[in-house]
């Protein structure tokens, strides 16, 4: 998958674990098993890090970039399947455990070529280490169910299944609460941008962004991260 290379360590061991748990995280609950019989954290416990395919100064840019956008909610989240973190998994400590994550499709603001979403499609994020372990991805926080806002989303590198999605980065997740939108990464600076933006106007940048794209005069953004990229059914 596009998001799973990484360049030495990512893992951020007990401090970040602390930090996490006092933001109310509790770690460390088994909730199930993988077939090598690895029982997995019911909450992440520490933070990773790794290079990101892109990288995104606009949300017109992170429009351009993705395969789809949609509106929905997030209806179940479970382990996944297992994926290498690099060419040389023993390099870094082994392959990780993905989440699952079905989202139920209420909109659709882009979908350049036009593919037939179904009503439910679903989500691939990290997840767990070789060992267990749960660890949020590049600030992203999991998904839960319940979670109702924007996603950016890119085609899955590795699986036949063409509604099967990862986030164009870690800004692809812009969630609607209380009336005001949480970025998925808030320590990017375009978490200022979006965070500074109604429900509705993030919605038409991406409506106005979309006719861009289908006029030609706006293209998707060149990848920043020499690894595979997956281009849509039917390209």
């Amino acid at each position: 998958m596009n998001r799973f290379r990484r360049s030495g360590p990512r893992r951020w061991g007990l401090a970040a674990a602390g930090l996490l748990m006092a933001a109310g995280l509790v770690a460390t609950v088994a909730v199930g098993r993988t077939d090598s019989g690895v029982r997995l954290d019911a909450r992440p416990e520490s933070l990773a890090f790794g290079k990101e395919v892109y990288h995104f100064d606009t949300v017109a840019q992170m429009t351009a970039t993705s395969h789809l956008v949609v509106y929905g909610t997030v209806t179940a989240a479970e382990p996944g399947r297992v994926a290498s973190v690099d060419e040389d998994p023993a390099a870094v400590g082994g392959d990780v455990q993905l989440r699952t994550v079905t989202i139920d499709v209420w909109d659709v603001l882009h979908n350049p070529k036009s593919m037939l979403v179904p009503p439910t499609i679903t989500l691939e994020e990290e997840g767990w280490d070789e060992q267990g372990r749960g660890y949020i991805a590049n600030n992203v926080v999991w998904s839960e169910v319940g979670d109702t806002g924007y996603f950016f989303l890119r085609r899955s590198y590795g699986v036949s299944d063409p509604y099967t999605f990862q986030l164009a980065s870690s800004d692809g997740r812009a969630l609607v609460a209380d009336g005001a939108l949480e970025p998925s990464n808030p320590e990017n600076e375009l978490a200022a941008s979006i965070s500074g933006m109604t429900a509705g106007l993030l919605d038409q940048a991406v409506v106005s962004a979309s006719a861009a794209v289908a006029a030609g005069t706006l293209t998707a953004s060149a990848p920043t991260a020499d690894q595979p990229v997956i281009e849509e059914s039917g390209e």
